[in-house]
């Protein structure tokens, strides 16, 4: 769990205005992990997954990223999932937003982010044949294409 508090505040200490404005949420780093429902993506040469979150008492905010590299992609197959980096209360839903790229045709998608599993998130997207976000939907994922989204939940 990340340090919640970083004002070094102490038992009977008289805050002020500027001590106030230091109490805060450490921001952590993390290593999402994105997954498939049948076989996990592989993002290649190049490839990088990377996120921010803070805790402040029960509830999780920050954002992440996933970039496929630019060769050795492999899209996997099947609904795309995601990773926390705190578990989550059950029925936090939606937990945030974020857009996708496919960098070939300069493509952009909104997605919404909610809760799979209390680990994990599933990505949804604005289509009217298929909502999840798989290997293949809404373009065959490849080199250089983007999941980018930012969370805001109730940890468990």
């Amino acid at each position: 769990m990340a340090t919640q508090w970083t004002a070094n505040v102490s038992a009977g200490q008289i805050l002020t205005a500027a001590k106030l404005q230091e109490i805060g949420a450490v921001w952590e780093t993390w290593t999402p992990v994105l997954t498939a429902s049948i076989t996990n993506p592989t993002l290649g040469t190049g490839g990088s997954t990377g996120g921010r979150y803070a805790r402040v008492n029960k509830t999780v905010f920050g954002n992440a990223f996933i970039v496929f590299g630019t060769s050795g992609t492999n899209p996997g197959n099947g609904f795309y999932f995601c990773s926390l980096p705190i578990a989550a209360q059950s029925n936090t839903w939606p937990m945030g937003g974020g857009w996708i790229l496919d960098s070939s045709a300069s493509l952009e998608r909104h997605i919404e982010i909610t809760p799979d599993t209390v680990n994990r998130v599933g990505l949804w997207i604005d289509n009217s044949t298929n909502f999840a976000l798989s290997s293949g939907n809404p373009w065959p994922w490849g080199a250089s294409d983007q999941i980018r989204f930012s969370f805001c939940y109730e940890a468990a």
